[in-house]
């Protein structure tokens, strides 16, 4: 076998195992693997996991703190099982936050980061108009890029506390089916042609008002029956 030859390149980062098990936990709370409401056994979870129990508790504290899991002491850890006022409330400030965090982001895109922010915006709003479902890991990576050039340890830890819940909310009923899909599609392109613009204001008012013409799935959510009354 050949030696490998060492490089000048660092060497890839090596996960922690709590975060391991916290992407899991979080992408099953995110589909529906595990439900609102549901409470959580750390046996039942070590075995699903195949890990010890110290980083299953470790990712729980942490989801806890994004308001994914309550725990009330010697009593239940389960899932959190939000109203449809929640959600509603969840959406509206959620993009608040995500409005400025695009509005510190856009003038400060280097060039090739503002090439694949406009890119995976187009390749968004194409699967929209095609029907398709949406595809978080992409929305992850925009907004990935937004925080590294807004470059601010505020807005990050704001966005930080407020990604998850927000995220979980915007995305479960996607996974249960209720997608308005033109609505999605028109928000990805005025977002995609200001930040590909150059528009801060422009980028960040798509964002603010987007709430507000999100009535016609609000409604939908409702009728589904995804949030408690």
């Amino acid at each position: 076998m050949p030696i490998p030859q060492l490089t000048d390149q660092p060497p890839a980062p090596r996960r922690l195992l709590r975060d391991v098990v916290y992407d899991k936990m979080f992408a099953a709370i995110i589909d529906g693997t595990l439900e609102f409401g549901e409470r959580l056994n750390d046996e039942q979870l070590v075995a699903w996991l195949g890990v010890s129990r110290t980083p299953v508790r470790e990712a729980i504290a942490k989801l806890a703190d994004q308001a994914l899991v309550d725990i009330e002491a010697n009593r239940y850890t389960r899932i959190v099982d939000p109203t449809y006022d929640e959600f509603v409330d969840t959406i509206d400030v959620g993009y608040g936050v995500w409005a400025m965090v695009v509005e510190r982001a856009v003038p400060k895109l280097s060039d090739a980061q503002r090439a694949e922010v406009v890119r995976l915006l187009d390749a968004r709003a194409k699967a929209f108009a095609a029907g398709e479902a949406d595809d978080v890991t992409t929305l992850v990576r925009v907004n990935e890029l937004f925080l590294e050039a807004a470059r601010s340890s505020s807005l990050a830890r704001l966005w930080s506390n407020n990604a998850p819940r927000l995220a979980l909310l915007a995305q479960r009923p996607i996974f249960s089916g209720v997608v308005h899909h033109d609505e999605a599609r028109a928000f990805n392109e005025a977002l995609r042609d200001a930040v590909r613009d150059g528009d801060a204001a422009a980028a960040a008012e798509s964002i603010r008002l987007q709430p507000g013409r999100l009535q016609g799935w609000f409604d939908a959510v409702r009728e589904a029956g995804i949030y408690r009354a």
